[in-house]
């Protein structure tokens, strides 16, 4: 026959169990595994002029789904030092794409990161290199001749402007020198007409060696023509 102690014991006991079985079941939860991810890489050029620009895209996806609003991140390349080091960051749009516009100084190597999150897994992009070439500026050619004009006692010094490859440079400024002891000195320049000619008037006081010097600009090569000499008698 259970006296009242027993009863109190037994009753104990169960929920002992209880709370157990509770505990049990809690530990028993788990976090659901990360979702596996891509990242693409596309360069739209690879090959750029120093100067230009060219753009990084990718998109991020996971099972062949593209992932919006998620942090992207670029990397380039640093072979001095062997590491990667993140350069810009910019999030995905809503078809999981990103795009980085650069303009690397050098041939540069880039890579997109996704550093992952509470549902997603870390990847990264192949590299991608972007190589540089060394602007070359177009080369020029100036020509130059002489008119003596002796009703007015002096010459016209007149040349023109020119591609290597034959085409007219209007608009450009060409300067008239005068050549002593094998130096040039600058005396004034003219604006090229439409088809690239210019022309100097001269009156000379002694004989003078002249010629006609192109300085170039950010595109064009500077040049320099042959002489003419303006002889005095």
């Amino acid at each position: 026959m259970r006296t009242t102690l027993t009863r109190l014991l037994a009753g104990t006991a169960v929920a002992a169990t209880a709370v157990l079985t509770v505990a049990g079941t809690a530990g028993a939860t788990t976090t659901p595994p990360k979702a596996p991810t891509t990242l693409s890489i596309t360069l739209a050029k690879g090959v750029i002029i120093d100067g230009q620009k060219d753009t990084v895209s990718g998109t991020l996806a996971s099972s062949g789904t593209p992932v919006p609003g998620r942090i992207i991140q670029l990397d380039r390349w640093r072979p001095s030092t062997k590491k990667w080091y993140a350069f810009e960051e910019k999030k995905t749009g809503v078809k999981g794409g990103v795009a980085f516009v650069v303009s690397p100084e050098n041939t540069t190597t880039y890579r997109l990161v996704f550093l992952g999150g509470p549902n997603y897994k870390y990847s990264h992009s192949a590299a991608g290199t972007i190589v540089v070439k060394p602007f070359v500026k177009t080369k020029t050619v100036l020509s130059i001749s002489q008119t003596p004009n002796s009703a007015k006692h002096n010459d016209t010094i007149s040349g023109q402007l020119t591609t290597a490859k034959g085409r007219d440079l209007g608009g450009q400024f060409v300067w008239l020198a005068s050549v002593a002891n094998g130096k040039a000195h600058l005396l004034r320049a003219f604006k090229t007409g439409k088809f690239g000619k210019v022309a100097f008037v001269v009156t000379p006081s002694a004989t003078t060696t002249y010629e006609l010097k192109f300085l170039g600009t950010k595109v064009l090569a500077g040049t320099t023509s042959g002489t003419v000499t303006d002889t005095v008698s």
